[in-house]
């Protein structure tokens, strides 16, 4: 056997980690292509060429268009990517609702974040199920993690049973912000509104609810 036999790579079936880096670069280049293009323009050679992917290992994960949407919009963590925070439950109750509150402003109150949501309820009538999967992965991200300011511990057990309380809050001091962004209001505007309105909703959501 020469030397140049020896020393050629083996060819195999490739490791996991590799598995892995592509389904996570095909996943980055759908959401790129269907926030610039908007999930009906959006097409798979893009997200093919984009993800440095070809079309049959596309095909292969995600054998239609409606297939790949449904993976980007309920992809865990994908559009909410929340920091993890060792003083999360510093401070007392308001201090760290308001704390809370604003890291979920802050991550969600962002071009990336907005155009997925708009590119959800486009497809609201085409693909409910999608539709409301990829809304309720979102809310409960967002939910969770005030319910993780709220609880006494980081205990899964504790967390869940604030999760109503989380979820309450995120609709009262969130949602009519996203309203206002899905319309075009100026998102830096609007998360400078946020520190004064997740504060004033602290006050009340305190003294009414909790």
């Amino acid at each position: 056997m020469s030397q140049e036999t020896e020393d050629r790579p083996r060819r195999g079936r490739p490791r996991a980690d590799e598995v892995a880096a592509i389904d996570r670069r095909i996943l980055d280049a759908a959401t790129d292509v269907i926030l610039e293009h908007g999930y009906g323009r959006a097409t798979m050679e893009q997200v093919a060429d984009l993800a440095r992917a070809g079309k049959t290992t596309l095909y292969n994960r995600y054998p239609t268009k409606a297939d790949l949407f449904k993976a980007v919009v309920t992809q865990p963590g994908g559009a909410v990517p929340f920091p993890e925070f060792d003083d999360l439950r510093a401070g007392s109750v308001r201090e760290r609702l308001v704390r809370a509150g604003n890291v979920v402003a802050d991550v969600t109150l962002v071009k990336s974040s907005i155009a997925l949501m708009r590119a959800t309820l486009s497809e609201t009538e085409s693909f409910p199920e999608v539709a409301q999967e990829g809304f309720r992965i979102g809310f409960d991200a967002c939910s969770r993690h005030v319910a993780r300011a709220l609880s006494a511990t980081d205990d899964d057990t504790d967390v869940d049973a604030q999760l109503p309380a989380g979820r309450r809050f995120v609709e009262l001091a969130l949602h009519p912000l996203y309203m206002h962004a899905f319309f075009g209001t100026d998102l830096g505007d609007l998360r400078r509104r946020a520190t004064t309105d997740i504060e004033a909703m602290a006050d009340y959501f305190l003294s009414d609810i909790l």
